[in-house]
C-alpha cells in the first residue's frame, strides 16, 4: 500500500492551493486507492442506472435490442470476442428453450431480457459448481489451477458483465416493476456472494501449489483480481436498480439480504490488501453515494420510485458501517492503555479515505456534521493517547483532517462553485430548505475552529514520512472552518448569523498566529524537504489572507452592516497587524519567497482598496469614517515601513533581498504609487511608527530608500495594462501629488548633483536619480482625476523640463511617453464612456495642447540644430574618438527627434482644429522656404548637410500631422505639393528624398481617398513613373510602399492602369535582388498587389516572362525568383496558375544553360517550387527534361547540390526509383543509389521510432534559401556547418553547442564504414586492458598510437553536404575554401569531384581578384620552411 497522497481532487474542492494541485492531484486517484472517487461516474454507467426511472417503455425495448447488438459486435479486443461468445450461446439456449416449450419463434424474434436473464444465471450458477470443484483439487493439480483462471477468464467474467447490463431492463417498470429480478434477488446475492469467496480462495490456494509456483500464483492473483473486481461492478448495479418491494414483510426481508450482500462484497473489499481491489470498492461505494445523491435532486415522481427508495437504504448502509468502524477505533483507542491494534488502524485509514471523496456528495448534510463530530472526537481521543506519537497514529490523524475538511467544504447541494462567494450576503433560497443546513454546518464549524485550536496535531516530533502534509492539512481546516462562519451563515437566524460572524472574527487573530506557526515549524525541519514543506505552509498562509481578510474588511465600510459587526472587524483587523508583521520575523526565512509577496502583500493590499474606495466614495459617505481612515493609515504606515526596514536588514542576504523586493513591488501594484509614496517620507530625517520614534530610513551612506525607485517605475509599467480598465481604483492618481511631493523629490536630487562637493560619479547618480523620479509622471497620466485643477500647471512644469533637454535629454521620452499615454487614456475614456467627467478632462487636455505643441515643435527645431552644429564640428576637427561621440550625440537627437513627432502626432488628434492648421501651414511654409535655399556656398558640405538635417525634421513634422489622422483635404494636398518636387529630384541628401517618400507613404496609408480620385491617382502614378531615375537606393523601400498603396487603387478595366504595370515592373524585378531585406520583402508585396489589380494571371506572367529575355543575369534571374514567388502563392488555389505551370516550367527551362550562378540559383529554386506546386499528371511528362537539366550542374553545381538532392527526392516519392533512375546521367548513378540507401536507413530508423518528427517548409523565403529537405525527420533548415536550426534556437541552445555537435558528425562522415568501426573503440591500443600510457616516451608512443588513414575516405559518399572534409592548400600554403565537398583523392569518377572552372574562380579570388583569403600562422611557418 502506497496511499501516501495527502491532497483529495474532490469536485467543488476549492481550498486546494495551486502549488499542491500538481504533486497531490495526480497521486491521489492511484493512491488512495478510489476508483471514482473524484465524483465522476462513467457516462455508460450513469446510463444504467437511470434506465429503470427516466426511460420509456418503448426506448427500453430499442435500447435492449441495441444492447443485444453491441454485445455480439467482434472487435480487435479479445474481451469483446469473449463476450460476444457468451452472449450469442446464452442466445441460442433461449432459443432451445423456446423450441422445447412449442413456442413460435415468429411470435417473439427477439430474446426477451427476462429470458436473457435466466438463462446468464443459470449458466452463472453451472459455471459456480465447476468452479468449486477445480478450486478443491488445486492443492495437489497445478494444471487444475490454471484451467480455473481459463474458465475465470473466458466465461465468468464475460457472463457477469453481461448479467451487469441486462439488470436494468429486468428492472425496468414496463417488465411488470422488476418483479422476476425481485423474485430471483436472493439467488443472485447467493451466487455473487459465492464468486466472491471463489475469488478469494484462489489465491490462497495458488500460494500452496508445488510446481510452477510463482506462474501458478501470478495467473491465480490476476484471475481473482478481475474476478472480484468485476463482481463489485455486477453487485453495484444490483443494489442500485433493485426496487424496492410493496409488502412490508417483503422489504424487511429484501433490505436484509441487500445488507448481506453488500458486506460480502462491497463493503469486505475496502479492507482487502490489494490495491486494485480496493480501489473498485471504493469506486463503487462512490456511484452508490453520488447516484443516491442525484436520484434525491430529481423530479418529485422520479425521487418517489422504489428504486430510488431502495438507493437511499443502499446508502445508509454504507454511512452506518462507516460510522461503526469509526465507533469501534475509538472506543478500543479509549478502553485500553495499549495501542490500538494494526488492522483496527487500517481499516480506519480506508474509510475515511473513502469519506474524504463521499461526503461532499452526501445529500444530508447532517450526515457531515455527524461525521466531522466523529473527527474531532478522534482527534481528541487519537490524538494524545495511545500511539499518537508513532507513525499510524499520525497517519490516522492526517487522514481525519483530511475527512474533517471534506466536511466543511462544498457539498453538492451547493449551488456556487466555491466557499468564497462575490455576495457576502446571499438570501435565502425559500424553494430549498438550506437556512437550517446552513445553520447546522456553521454551528459545526464553530466547535470545529474551537477545537482545532486547542488541539493542534504535534506534526514537528513525528517520524511520519507525510508528517509535513499535515500541517498543510491542518491550516486548510482552520481556513474552512472561518469561511464557513463568515460566509455560510445565511440562516434565517439573524441573531445566529451574526453571532457566528463575531465568533469568526474573534478567533481570526489566534487562527492567524496558528496557520503563520506551521511555517515556524515546517522551516525547522533538518532534511531536504523542509523548504518544499514551508512553501507549502506559507501557500496556507497566503489562501487564508487572500480569502478570509477581503470578508472581514468588506465590513469596515458597509453601510448594511451591524456597528457591533463593524467594530469586531476593526479590532480583529488590529489585533492581525502585530501578527502579519510577525512573518518579517528571521525564524521564517524559508517562506520568505511565498508569504512575502504573497499573504504580507495582501493583507496590506486590501487595507489599501479599503482606504481608496473610503477617498473615493465622497464626503458624504465618509463624514463618519474619518477615524477609520486614519486607522488604515496607520496601518499600512506601519506595515509598509516594517517592509522597508526588513530590506535594510538582509541587504547582504541575496535571496531573502530578492523576496522583500518583490513584496515591495506586489505592495506598490496592489495600493497604487500615490499611495505608497505617501507612507514612505524620502525627506525626513526621523519616521514616525506609532508611539515610538525609529531611526531614519535614509541612511547616511546615501542609498537610504533609492532602491525603490526602480521597482516604482516598474511598477508605473506594469499598471499600463490597467489603462483599459478605468475603474481600477489603483491606477487612478492627482497630478498636485505628483506636482507638490515628487517633483521636490526631483528638484532635491537636481540640487545635490549641482553641489561642487559632489564627485562627477555621485553627480551622475543624482541626474540618473532626477530622471527616475521623472518616469513616475506615466504612472500618474494613466488616469489622473484632477485634470480640470492641476493639469495645467503641470503642463506648464513639462514644457520647462523639456527645454533642460541638453542636461537631462532621457527626460524627452520619459515626458512624451506619459503625455502620449494621457492623451490615449482620455481619448479612450471618453469615446467608452461619454461621461461628462471624461467629456470635462478631454476639452481640458485639448486646451492646454495649445501651449504644449508648440514647445514640442520648437523642441524639434532645437535638436534639429544641435545636429546641425555637430555636422559644423565633425568637419574642423580630426579627432576620431571626438567624432564618433559627435557621432553618437547625433544618434540619439534624431532618435529623439522620431519620439517628440510621435507625441505631436497623438496631441494633434485632440487639439482644436484651427490652431493645428495654422500650425501646419507654418511647417508647410518653413519647407518651401528650406527646399527653395540653396544653401551657404562658404559653408560647402557642413552647410549642405545642416539644410538637409532641417528639412527632415520639417517633413517629420508634417508626417506625425498626417499620421494623426486631423489634417482636412486642402492641407493634405497642399503637404503633397510641397513634397512632390523633392520626390523628384535627386538634387538634396538622400535622406530628404527617403522622408519625402515616407511623407507621401502616410499621405497613401491614412488618406487613401485622397490618393484614389482618379485625377489624383494619375497624378501619383506618373510621379512615379517619372521618378524612377532619381529615386535613391536608401529610398527604394518607401517608394515601393507609395507604389503598393497606388496599385491597390488601380481598375482592371482601366486600359491607363494597366498600362502602368509594365512601365514599373523592371524596377520591382530589380528591387528582389536588393542587399537590403525590407526593400525585397516589399518589392515582393507589390509584385503581389500588381497581380490582384492586373486580374490576368495569363497576361501577367506574359509580362513577366519578357523578363526572361533580358541582357544582365541580375534580371533574368530576379525574373524567375518573381515567377517562384508567384507560383508558390498562386498554385495552390488559383486553377489558372496551375494550368500554367507546364509550360511555365518550360520555358524556364532555357536557362538550365545558363552559366551564371545566381540565374542557376533562381532557376533551381523555380524548380523545387513547381515540384511542389504540379499534379503527378502535369509533372510526369516534365521528368526527362526537369532532372536532366537539374544534373547538368554548370558553374555552381557544387553550391546547389543540396537543393538538386531535394529536388531528386521528391521526385523519388512521387515516381519511385525505378522511374527516375534511368532519367539521371551514367556518372551520377552513385547519388541516387546513395538516395536509395538514405531513404532504406531513414525508413528502418522510423520503424524502430528514432525518428525527430517531420517538419514542412511553409514560408517562401525558407523554401528559396534553405539547402535542407521540406520534411527530412527533424533536421530542417540545418546548415552542415554550424548544425544549428531553427527547432535548436527554439530549445534554446546555442551556436557554439550547435557547431560543436555537427563539425564531429561531419568529420565521422567523412569515414568509410570500416574506417568508423575500427576507430569505435581507443585509438592508443595501450589502453585496451587499462594500462595508463606514457605519453612522453617516445618509443611507446610509436608503437601505441595509430593515427587515422589518409584515404579512408575514398570510397564515402557524404550525405552532409557542408560537412567536414580534408583541408586543402594552395601552392603558397592558403587554405583553400571551397562552396561544396572537396575532392575526393582516388575516385576520379566520383559524382563529388570539383569543376574546373571552380578552380580557376578560386585561383582569380587568390590572384587579388576577389577578397583576400586569411591565412593562419601555422601555414606561414609551412610555406617558410618548403621555400627554404
Amino acid at each position: 500500500n502506497t496511499d501516501t497522497a495527502m491532497g483529495r481532487n474532490r469536485s467543488g474542492s476549492s481550498t486546494t492551493m495551486a502549488s499542491m494541485q500538481s504533486t497531490t492531484a495526480a497521486s491521489q486517484a492511484s493512491s488512495m486507492g478510489i476508483g471514482s472517487g473524484s465524483g465522476n461516474i462513467n457516462s455508460s454507467d450513469l446510463a444504467l442506472y437511470d434506465i429503470p426511472l427516466v426511460t420509456s417503455p418503448s426506448q427500453a425495448s430499442t435500447d435492449f435490442e441495441q444492447l443485444l447488438h453491441n454485445l455480439q459486435s467482434i472487435s480487435v479486443d479479445p474481451k469483446s470476442v469473449r463476450k460476444a461468445a457468451c452472449c450469442a450461446a446464452l442466445i441460442e439456449t433461449v432459443q432451445e428453450r423456446r423450441q422445447n416449450q412449442n413456442q413460435q419463434q415468429q411470435q417473439q424474434v427477439v430474446v426477451s431480457p427476462n429470458e436473457l436473464f435466466l438463462a446468464t444465471l443459470a449458466a452463472l450458477t453451472s459455471l459456480q459448481g465447476t468452479l468449486e470443484q477445480q478450486v478443491k483439487r488445486t492443492d495437489t493439480d497445478t494444471e487444475s489451477n490454471n484451467n480455473s483462471s481459463n474458465e475465470v477468464e473466458t466465461t465468468a467474467l464475460p457472463l457477469l458483465e453481461i448479467l451487469r447490463q441486462i439488470l436494468p431492463y429486468v428492472a425496468h417498470p414496463s417488465n411488470n416493476h422488476g418483479a422476476l429480478l425481485l423474485h430471483q434477488f436472493g439467488t443472485v446475492s447467493r451466487m455473487l456472494r459465492m464468486f466472491v469467496a471463489l475469488g478469494y480462495a484462489y489465491t490462497a490456494s495458488s500460494s500452496t501449489t508445488g510446481t510452477n509456483k510463482a506462474t501458478s500464483t501470478a495467473v491465480a492473483t490476476s484471475g481473482a483480481n478481475a474476478l472480484l473486481r468485476q463482481i463489485l461492478k455486477t453487485t453495484t448495479m444490483l443494489l442500485l436498480i433493485t426496487p424496492s418491494s410493496s409488502s412490508t414483510t417483503t422489504t424487511q426481508e429484501a433490505e436484509k439480504e441487500m445488507a448481506k450482500l453488500l458486506h460480502a462484497t462491497i463493503i469486505r473489499m475496502f479492507h482487502d490488501v490489494r490495491p486494485k481491489v480496493r480501489k473498485a470498492a471504493f469506486g463503487c461505494a462512490m456511484d452508490v453515494v453520488i447516484v443516491a445523491s442525484s436520484s434525491n435532486s430529481c423530479s418529485s415522481s422520479s425521487s418517489s420510485s422504489p428504486v430510488v427508495q431502495q438507493r437511499k437504504v443502499i446508502a445508509d448502509f454504507l454511512w452506518e458501517y462507516c460510522h461503526a468502524v469509526i465507533t469501534q477505533y475509538k472506543s478500543s483507542s479509549s478502553g485500553s492503555k495499549k495501542k490500538n491494534d494494526s488492522s483496527n488502524s487500517k481499516n480506519l485509514i480506508h474509510i475515511l479515505r473513502l469519506l474524504s471523496t463521499s461526503l461532499p456528495y452526501a445529500d444530508d448534510v447532517r450526515i457531515r456534521v455527524r461525521f466531522g463530530d466523529d473527527c474531532l472526537a478522534l482527534m481528541g481521543g487519537g490524538g494524545e493517547g495511545s500511539g499518537s506519537k508513532g507513525e499510524v497514529s499520525m497517519e490516522v490523524i492526517r487522514e481525519t483532517l483530511i475527512t474533517l475538511l471534506s466536511c466543511l467544504e462544498k457539498g453538492e447541494e451547493d449551488s456556487d462553485d466555491g466557499l468564497l462567494l462575490s455576495s457576502m450576503e446571499q438570501e435565502v433560497d425559500t424553494t430549498k430548505d438550506t437556512g437550517k443546513e446552513d445553520e447546522e454546518i456553521s454551528k459545526f464549524a464553530a466547535r470545529a475552529l474551537a477545537f482545532l485550536l486547542q488541539h493542534r496535531p504535534n506534526a514537528a516530533n513525528s517520524s511520519f514520512s507525510s508528517a509535513g502534509d499535515v500541517n498543510v492539512v491542518y491550516g486548510r481546516c482552520l481556513m474552512g472552518c472561518v469561511e464557513r462562519m463568515l460566509v455560510r451563515a445565511n440562516s434565517g437566524d439573524e441573531d445566529g448569523t451574526l453571532a457566528s460572524k463575531l465568533l469568526a472574527m474573534k478567533l481570526l487573530p489566534n487562527v492567524l498566529t496558528s496557520i503563520l506557526h506551521l511555517c515556524d515549524e515546517a522551516a525547522e525541519g533538518e532534511d531536504g524537504s523542509a523548504a518544499n514543506s514551508a512553501e507549502m505552509c506559507g501557500s496556507e498562509f497566503n489562501q487564508f489572507v487572500s480569502r478570509v481578510m477581503p470578508i472581514v474588511t468588506s465590513y469596515f465600510n458597509n453601510v448594511t452592516s451591524n456597528n457591533n459587526l463593524q467594530r469586531v472587524a476593526i479590532e480583529a483587523v488590529s489585533n492581525c497587524i502585530d501578527i502579519i508583521r510577525q512573518a518579517l520575523k528571521i525564524q521564517y526565512r524559508n517562506a520568505w519567497g511565498n508569504i512575502l509577496p504573497g499573504g504580507y502583500a495582501t493583507f496590506t493590499s486590501t487595507l489599501a482598496l479599503n482606504l481608496l474606495e473610503m477617498r473615493g466614495a465622497g464626503n458624504e459617505a465618509n463624514n463618519g469614517n474619518s477615524e477609520l481612515e486614519g486607522k488604515l493609515q496607520s496601518w499600512l504606515k506601519e506595515l509598509v515601513v516594517s517592509l522597508l526596514r526588513l530590506r535594510d536588514d538582509v541587504e547582504k542576504d541575496g535571496t531573502a533581498r530578492t523576496a522583500v523586493e518583490y513584496a515591495t513591488s506586489t505592495v506598490m501594484r496592489g495600493m497604487g504609487l500615490e499611495l505608497f509614496l505617501s507612507l514612505v517620507d524620502f525627506t525626513d530625517d526621523h519616521v514616525d511608527i506609532g508611539d515610538k520614534k525609529k531611526e531614519s530610513l535614509n541612511t547616511e551612506s546615501g542609498a537610504g530608500l533609492w532602491w525603490l525607485l526602480p521597482l516604482m517605475k516598474q511598477s508605473a509599467s506594469a499598471d499600463a495594462s490597467a489603462l483599459a480598465s478605468s475603474s481600477s481604483i489603483t491606477t487612478r492618481s492627482h497630478l498636485s501629488f505628483f506636482q507638490g511631493r515628487v517633483l521636490n523629490l526631483a528638484r532635491r536630487c537636481d540640487a545635490a548633483s549641482a553641489d561642487g562637493h559632489r564627485t562627477a560619479a555621485e553627480a551622475s547618480i543624482q541626474k540618473q536619480r532626477v530622471v527616475e523620479v521623472w518616469s513616475l509622471l506615466y504612472y500618474f497620466c494613466l488616469h489622473p482625476i484632477d485634470m480640470k485643477e492641476n493639469f495645467a500647471a503641470v503642463a506648464k512644469t513639462v514644457v520647462k523640463a523639456l527645454s533642460d533637454h541638453s542636461r537631462y535629454p532621457k527626460l524627452v521620452p520619459v515626458i512624451c511617453g506619459s503625455l502620449k499615454s494621457l492623451a490615449v487614456g482620455v481619448t479612450g475614456r471618453a469615446e467608452a464612456n461619454p461621461s461628462a467627467e471624461a467629456t470635462e478632462d478631454l476639452e481640458v487636455l485639448s486646451n492646454v495642447s495649445i501651449k504644449i505643441l508648440p514647445s514640442l515643435f520648437k523642441l524639434v527645431e532645437t535638436l534639429n540644430e544641435s545636429q546641425k552644429t555637430n555636422s559644423a564640428d565633425d568637419m574642423d576637427t580630426d579627432d576620431k574618438s571626438s567624432s564618433k561621440e559627435k557621432q553618437a550625440i547625433r544618434q540619439q537627437n534624431m532618435q529623439l527627434v522620431e519620439t517628440v513627432t510621435d507625441t505631436i502626432g497623438q496631441l494633434a488628434q485632440i487639439c482644436p482644429r484651427e490652431f493645428l492648421q495654422n500650425l501646419f501651414k507654418k511647417v508647410v511654409q518653413r519647407l518651401l522656404v528650406a527646399t527653395t535655399e540653396n544653401g551657404d556656398n562658404t559653408g560647402g558640405k557642413a552647410s549642405k548637410d545642416a539644410q538637409a538635417v532641417r528639412m527632415c525634421s520639417l517633413l517629420g513634422l508634417g508626417q506625425a500631422l498626417v499620421a494623426s489622422g486631423s489634417l482636412d483635404n486642402n492641407s493634405v494636398s497642399l503637404l503633397y505639393r510641397a513634397v512632390r518636387p523633392l520626390v523628384r529630384s535627386d538634387e538634396h541628401d538622400s535622406r530628404v528624398q527617403k522622408r519625402a517618400y515616407k511623407v507621401l507613404a502616410e499621405i497613401c496609408e491614412k488618406h487613401k481617398e485622397f490618393v484614389t480620385s482618379e485625377e489624383r491617382l494619375n497624378e501619383m502614378t506618373d510621379l512615379m513613373v517619372d521618378s524612377i531615375v532619381t529615386c535613391q537606393v536608401s529610398a527604394r523601400h518607401m517608394r515601393l510602399k507609395c507604389m503598393a498603396y497606388i496599385v491597390q487603387g488601380f481598375d482592371s478595366s482601366n486600359q491607363a492602369h494597366m498600362a502602368v504595370i509594365p512601365k514599373i515592373m523592371g524596377e520591382v524585378l530589380l528591387c528582389l535582388k536588393d542587399s537590403n531585406a525590407k526593400t525585397r520583402e516589399a518589392a515582393y508585396q507589390l509584385l503581389l498587389e500588381m497581380a490582384v489589380a492586373r486580374d490576368d494571371m495569363t497576361d501577367y506572367f506574359k509580362i513577366i516572362l519578357a523578363a526572361l529575355g533580358a541582357k544582365t543575369t541580375h534580371m533574368r534571374s530576379a525574373a524567375v525568383m518573381a515567377l517562384s514567388r508567384l507560383t508558390f502563392e498562386y498554385a495552390r488555389h488559383d486553377t489558372t496558375v496551375q494550368s500554367l505551370l507546364p509550360s511555365l516550367m518550360q520555358t524556364v527551362a532555357f536557362l538550365f544553360d545558363d552559366s551564371s550562378r545566381e540565374v542557376t540559383k533562381s532557376v533551381i529554386s523555380f524548380v523545387r517550387v513547381c515540384v511542389a506546386a504540379m499534379s503527378f499528371d502535369q509533372l510526369e511528362p516534365l521528368l526527362p527534361e526537369i532532372v536532366g537539366g537539374i544534373m547538368k550542374y554548370n558553374k555552381g553545381r557544387d553550391r546547389f547540390r543540396a537543393k538538386i538532392k531535394i529536388i531528386l527526392k521528391k521526385l523519388v516519392r512521387l515516381y519511385g526509383y525505378d522511374t527516375i533512375a534511368p532519367l539521371v546521367p551514367e556518372k551520377d548513378t552513385r547519388l541516387i543509389t546513395h538516395m536509395r540507401k538514405l531513404t532504406e536507413r531513414t525508413a528502418r530508423r522510423k520503424a524502430a521510432g528514432l525518428q525527430d518528427g517531420q517538419s514542412v517548409v511553409n514560408n517562401f523565403d525558407d523554401m528559396m534559401e534553405s539547402d535542407e529537405d521540406d520534411s527530412d525527420d527533424g533536421r530542417t533548415f540545418m546548415t552542415g556547418v554550424t548544425g544549428f536550426t531553427k527547432m535548436t534556437s527554439m530549445t534554446g541552445k546555442s551556436m557554439k553547442s550547435a557547431k560543436s555537435k555537427s563539425v564531429v558528425s561531419g568529420a565521422r562522415s567523412t569515414m568509410t564504414g570500416k574506417s568508423a568501426k575500427s576507430t569505435s573503440g581507443p585509438r592508443i591500443k595501450a589502453e585496451l586492458q587499462g594500462e595508463i600510457l606514457d605519453m612522453l616516451d617516445s618509443s611507446k608512443m610509436a608503437k601505441s598510437v595509430r593515427f587515422a588513414d589518409a584515404n579512408m575516405n575514398d570510397n564515402d559518399f557524404s550525405d552532409d553536404d557542408d560537412g567536414m572534409d580534408d583541408m586543402q592548400f594552395d601552392n603558397q600554403g592558403r587554405i583553400i575554401i571551397s562552396d561544396g565537398l572537396q575532392k575526393v583523392s582516388g575516385d576520379k569518377g566520383a559524382v563529388d569531384d570539383f569543376d574546373s572552372e571552380d578552380d580557376d574562380e578560386n585561383l582569380q579570388l587568390k590572384a587579388g581578384g576577389g577578397k583576400r583569403r586569411r591565412v593562419s600562422k601555422f601555414e606561414s611557418v609551412k610555406v617558410a620552411k618548403a621555400e627554404r
